[in-house]
């Protein structure tokens, strides 16, 4: 059964163009300096406000009309019709984030960076407070820290497991140019072979 592809009920989820000049939502530009008393984003927060792919979306073109279309990854294997030209396309298998919203969050994140290390420092403005809100703020802040504590051990984990992954395919892509040498090597030998072949044939006649 065929689904209309502007059928997907959250915006966020599908975003159809011809090209990525409509990645980033129309947002109001970060300023040079975080505001003072303004406390940082999460990570996913700032890598995700204003985008409009996400993590979870699969971007590939219309094999008809060469559209770019964006589904999320719960449409894989979908036959949707293409909204540039209407035909009939099939949604491939979600392979992890898209490189347009790598490309896009990355960017994101290393302005975030720069611009709070390049902030003032922070006022926290606790002058009038009461010992019922000071200490409400502190039961916060702990959960705050146990939660950003729990994410940094988790993401070190996930860039371990990254760089055991790329040193897997840097071997792997390493077997390839031997086995690569190795058939050329083998071509070498054929075409020489055959080559000498087709002379002792001739001088036979």
């Amino acid at each position: 059964m065929s689904h209309s592809v502007r059928s997907w009920p959250t915006a966020a989820a599908l975003i159809l163009r011809q090209d990525m000049a409509t990645l980033f939502l129309p947002v109001s530009p970060m300023s040079d300096a975080l505001p003072t008393g303004q406390q940082l984003d999460t990570p996913d927060t700032i890598e995700s406000s204003g985008l409009q792919l996400t993590e979870r979306d699969i971007v590939f073109v219309c094999p008809n009309c060469q559209g770019e279309l964006a589904v999320d990854k719960d449409g894989a294997g979908l036959s949707l019709a293409c909204s540039h030209c209407g035909q009939t396309v099939t949604v491939p298998e979600y392979s992890g984030p898209s490189l347009h919203f790598l490309q896009a969050a990355t960017s994101k994140l290393a302005d975030a960076l720069e611009n709070a290390r390049s902030s003032g420092p922070r006022d926290f403005q606790l002058e009038g407070r009461n010992q019922t809100e000071l200490g409400t703020r502190q039961h916060e802040l702990e959960r705050q820290i146990r939660e950003t504590q729990a994410q940094v051990s988790d993401l070190r984990e996930q860039i371990n497991h990254a760089r055991i992954q790329l040193h897997r395919y840097q071997l792997k892509l390493e077997m390839l140019k031997e086995r690569e040498n190795e058939l050329k090597a083998e071509m070498d030998a054929v075409r020489g072979q055959l080559s000498l072949s087709v002379n002792q044939t001739r001088k036979k006649e």
